[in-house]
């Protein structure tokens, strides 16, 4: 299922040994000009402040933060400092505090003949709620972060071909490494031989024959530009008293509506503006999907990764300027992947202009102009307006 260990940015392409023997080959070759980039992750752990990365003499020296999307200028190499380009500026940065990450540089995930086209209304609701829709009562939820999932497609993944199994132990597949790798984090992807498959857990895998993939269960499905991954958990804390004994099988599935994504008139590929209504029917790993957090699904469109060139991240609403967080919007880290959350009594009122005691470690300082007001709505029995599955 999607819901699945979901994550803000993809995962390093292949393994150690791989990157290893890409990263000789491109210090043996000179890093000729028209090589595609070297995208790095920056590694700055326990240091709000961010970490220093040298300029000339002359010129004073740069930070640059946890997670930072920077490009290799030099070819990699043994030597202790590299050179990097960081928000258009060069400098240099001990070697140690780079990961960087590979990609297929061929390959566009625009180029697709899938339909990637939202869903009409009429197949989540029903005619009378359609109707009564502009009359049904609204209620305002507060801004929530977007970033983007999708279909991890074993063409934008290639490796060495391994066995997929079962939770049972039978071979269901053979498939690259590090695709699999991908649809453990993605929660599902599609091998080159049109096989599905999700992840069950520890290690296996489980083949579906849907169009696009699970959600969070119910029998929910996904659909490009309709779901949104959100914790079910946060929003029933938001709802309060509104919906008793409030869990995710009361709330799943329901209809949500986003002013700003209509409001931009993002024309879809049937040719026709997004209306700005979503199904929250999918969820992910509290670690990344939780309080105003969302996940938006695109199909096998682009993620929006800031660690490779964009016309491969891209997708339709990215394209029209909705912008997701980053790894960087996060000030504060203790590990890789383990970031600070600022304390809810913390956060700032006016995220634009916050307060001395308030906190600006995470993106809701950092960048407050990327979360988008969002609504759901009642009928006037009080019942919750949720799309069918």
């Amino acid at each position: 299922m999607l819901f699945f260990l979901k994550k803000l940015v993809p995962l390093p392409l292949g393994s150690g040994i791989l990157l290893c023997f890409l990263l000789f080959l491109l210090s043996q070759s000179g890093y000729p000009q028209n090589s595609p980039p070297i995208y790095a992750k920056v590694l700055c752990l326990n240091s709000v402040e961010g970490c220093e990365c040298k300029l000339s003499e002359k010129e004073q020296n740069i930070r640059v933060f946890h997670g930072e999307a920077v490009i290799l200028e030099e070819p990699p190499s043994k030597s202790e400092l590299l050179k990097i380009r960081s928000s258009n500026r060069s400098c240099i940065y001990p070697r140690s505090g780079l990961k960087p990450l590979a990609y297929q540089h061929a390959f566009r995930p625009m180029q697709t003949n899938l339909d990637h086209s939202p869903k009409p209304l009429d197949r989540f609701l029903s005619q009378d709620d359609l109707d009564r829709l502009s009359e049904l009562q609204q209620l305002d939820l507060g801004a929530y972060y977007p970033t983007f999932y999708h279909l991890a497609l074993e063409d934008a993944f290639p490796g060495t071909e391994v066995a997929a199994y079962s939770p049972s132990g039978k071979e269901i597949g053979r498939a690259s490494a590090t695709f699999l790798e991908q649809v453990r984090w993605e929660g599902s992807g599609v091998a080159k031989d049109g096989k599905k498959y999700h992840f069950a857990g520890d290690g296996k895998y489980e083949l579906y024959d849907l169009e696009w993939g699970w959600g969070a269960g119910y029998n929910y499905q996904v659909f490009p530009y309709r779901t949104l991954a959100i914790s079910f958990k946060d929003l029933c804390e938001k709802l309060g008293s509104r919906i008793s004994s409030c869990n995710k099988s009361k709330v799943i599935g329901a209809l949500a509506f986003i002013p700003k994504i209509k409001e931009k008139k993002i024309r879809m590929q049937n040719g026709k503006y997004h209306d700005g209504y979503f199904c929250l029917n999918d969820t992910g790993s509290p670690l990344y999907i939780r309080d105003d957090r969302m996940d938006i699904f695109v199909g096998v469109h682009g993620g929006g990764s800031p660690y490779q060139p964009p016309e491969l991240s891209r997708n339709v609403f990215l394209d029209a300027g909705i912008k997701p967080l980053y790894p960087s919007d996060w000030k504060l880290y203790s590990s890789e992947k383990e970031r600070y959350w600022c304390p809810k009594e913390k956060l700032p009122r006016n995220p634009f202009s916050p307060s001395e005691s308030e906190c600006k470690l995470d993106y809701h300082a950092q960048a407050p102009e990327k979360g988008m007001e969002m609504k759901i709505f009642f009928r006037k029995d009080g019942s919750l307006v949720r799309c069918r599955t």
